[in-house]
């Protein structure tokens, strides 16, 4: 009696099971599993196209990502739970499957990027004037969930905050990170650099009036420009300098300790004790030159070694 039920159900289901599958040439599903039933219409006795519309067929993990489906690859997976017979297959030979998403633009990326680099900058430089963002090459109608999705923009730890950096934006599938994408971008630096007014032969000394501050792009600059006019005034070229030339450290001589004229503080040792008084410098030295000093007080000329800023020591 069991047996004979057995093969009642059997032949039931042998005949409720005939089903009719469509492809579609073409269906958006959610990131993830395929199942039939998302890519083809499925016509026939409920039980039978449940079963059937729940089968997996493939997968298609991220977002905007691709995959085709063929009928051939379908009807394997129809094996496994029915035969071949109960199923009929109409309509398109495969169906091309995309992951559904949602678009980010280039321009959501790079306000995205702009946020973080705003973030690692000094406080004390203004931007749009010291410095400047571009970023050319950032994705556009970057793929991302259409739901439960969220991107992190990471910078180098080793952020220079000047010249080519990288950044590295992750796209995430609630907590997965289902894509990584390098974004190079650029900061611009532009400060006061010093700049020559006129032609400067070797030899010849730096003035104030010899010099100009001007605003100009450093960025790219390998040289050590100078920055500040008092680092160039006093100091000798080393070669002939054109004018509207910009200073850079390597063309001109070390910058004078002391300069004629300044006031010197000069040190001297009795015993145990340093005594100290002010001198004027007779003439500009260098560190570990000895020069002439007057005394303030006394107006008495003095030797003395150039220890160094603004500072020396008796013999």
């Amino acid at each position: 009696m069991r047996v004979e039920s057995y093969i009642l159900i059997l032949c039931c289901f042998a005949f409720a099971g005939q089903a009719t599958v469509s492809l579609k040439a073409q269906a958006t599903v959610e990131p993830g599993v395929i199942r039939l039933g998302q890519i083809a219409e499925i016509k026939g006795e409920a039980e039978a196209v449940k079963k059937i519309s729940n089968l997996e067929v493939g997968k298609v993990a991220e977002p905007g990502r691709k995959t085709r489906v063929t009928e051939g690859v379908v009807k394997l997976f129809i094996k496994s739970i029915a035969s071949s017979k109960d199923v009929v297959f109409n309509g398109a030979k495969f169906s091309d499957v995309t992951a559904r998403s949602g678009m980010v633009s280039a321009d959501s990326l790079k306000n995205l990027l702009l946020k973080e680099v705003r973030l690692r900058m000094p406080t004390n430089l203004q931007e749009g004037k010291d410095w400047k963002f571009e970023a050319s090459k950032v994705p556009n109608n970057l793929a991302t969930p259409e739901r439960g999705g969220k991107i992190l923009v990471i910078l180098s730890p080793q952020f220079s905050g000047v010249g080519q950096e990288v950044a590295i934006i992750q796209i995430f599938n609630g907590n997965r990170v289902i894509s990584k994408h390098n974004v190079p971008f650029i900061v611009h630096r532009f400060e006061y650099v010093a700049e020559l007014k006129k032609e400067i032969r070797k030899g010849e000394m730096l003035g104030e009036r010899d010099i100009e501050m001007v605003w100009q792009e450093t960025t790219f600059q390998k040289r050590k420009i100078i920055k500040k006019a008092e680092e160039a005034i006093g100091r000798t070229a080393l070669r002939t300098l054109k004018a509207g030339e910009l200073l850079v450290d390597n063309s001109l001589t070390v910058p004078y300790a002391v300069k004629e004229g300044d006031v010197v503080k000069i040190f001297a040792k009795f015993g145990e004790s340093v005594v100290q008084i002010n001198a004027i410098a007779q003439k500009s030295a260098f560190k570990g030159q000895t020069i002439s000093v007057r005394n303030a007080d006394t107006g008495k000329n003095i030797l003395a070694t150039v220890s160094g800023l603004g500072e020396a020591w008796i013999n």
